[in-house]
């Protein structure tokens, strides 16, 4: 029983390492204190990207912000009835989704 104990330990001592270690896209760019903007003022090349990675998202709201001494966009929307979020560069680059 004593094994049995240790070794479930041992596994749960193990995963919750590995979880604090796996690689995971930051969106510390967008901290929540972006601005609000209209579809008509983010970049063609984000829309662009946006529209061929999520052609089917609806609800779509657009926030930008300096980071870096870059403007980054972030969309958030729903896809399947489930709130997404993706982050771009300016030129279009998918940066990631959460």
């Amino acid at each position: 029983m004593k094994k049995l104990i240790l070794a479930a330990l041992l596994l749960v001592s193990a995963s919750s390492f590995a979880y604090k270690n796996t690689p995971t896209i930051s969106f510390a760019v967008m901290k929540g204190d972006g601005v609000h903007i209209p579809a008509s003022e983010v970049p063609f090349a984000v829309r662009s990207t946006f529209r061929s990675l999520y052609p089917s998202a609806t609800n779509v709201r657009w926030e930008r912000e300096r980071e870096d001494g870059r403007t980054v966009y972030q969309a958030t929307f729903l896809l399947n009835g489930v709130k997404k979020r993706a982050l771009f560069a300016a030129n279009g680059t998918f940066l990631g989704q959460k």
